[in-house]
This record gives structure tokens, sequence and C-alpha cells, in this order.
């Protein structure tokens, strides 16, 4: 009887806490703003501001990425969030952090765009990659793909 208590006991505690994280997709509705915080020789420092919605009962951190940064169509390298990001439960709110880039596997083609982007007062950025989200140990992954023109 003890036995069978017990196992009745973690079903139910099981039932209840599945239904406590329930997943809803998270949903990046606009791109708000785009800047270029700094460039140097190593990488270059993106600002992103954007909107997203996180409709579940729960806080959502960021806590890696694996992006692509491609500037005029041209990739320029991979590209981190820089600060831990906490989506609030039940929000849709517009977020600000930063992707650092780094230039280590840039290539020789790619030069000649990081030399042009010194006369222009804009450049077209494209980031695609995955952003790692969690919530209470579980993990998953987010896509992201957005083209932004971002003053220089």
């Amino acid at each position: 009887m003890k036995i069978l208590l017990k196992y009745c006991t973690v079903l139910l505690l099981t039932f209840s806490l599945s239904s406590c994280l329930e997943y809803k997709e998270v949903e990046v509705i606009k791109i708000v703003e785009v800047g270029v915080k700094e460039i140097s020789a190593s990488g270059v420092d993106i600002e992103v501001a954007m909107q997203v919605k996180n409709p579940n009962n729960y806080n959502i951190s960021i806590v890696d990425s694996e992006l692509n940064l491609h500037i005029k169509g041209k990739k320029m390298g991979s590209a981190t969030i820089k600060e831990k990001v906490t989506l609030k439960k039940k929000s849709n709110a517009v977020y600000r952090f930063t992707l650092q880039s780094s230039f280590k596997d840039l290539s020789l083609k790619s030069l000649p765009v990081l030399m042009g982007l010194m006369s222009q007062s804009s450049m077209e950025v494209h980031i695609v990659g995955d952003i790692k989200a969690q919530v209470k140990g579980i993990s998953k992954k987010i896509p992201i793909d957005f083209t932004e023109k971002v003053k220089l």
C-alpha cells in the first residue's frame, strides 16, 4: 500500500510539474532598432533592440547563441550575445542586447567590404542562427534571421 501511494504521489507530481512548464513559442515581433556600438580590427559590437513576446507563465533566460554576421551579403564572422537577457513572463516588451562578433574567420574577399564601410553612413546587416533559451534546466533553440539597414 505504501509503495502504491508513493507511485501515485510521484505520478501526480509529474503531471502537475509538466503542466507548469507547458511551452508556448516565443515570438520576435519586430526589430525596433539596430546600431553599431564599436568597430575594431577584431570585430564589431552591434546593439539590437527587438520586441519579443513571451506568452509563457515563466521567465526565459537567453544563455547562449550561435549566430553568423553578414554585411552587404558577405559573411563577416560569428556573433554571440554579450550579456544575459531574461524574457519576462507573459510579456510583450522591447529587449536591448549587444551582439559581439569576431572577424577571426574573415575571408580575404570580405576585406573590401570592411574598407568600404569607412566611407559610408549606413550598411545592411544580416544576422542568422540560433539563440539558446533556458528555463529550470530545460533548454530550447530559437531561430533568428533578420536583415536591417544600420546607421554608422
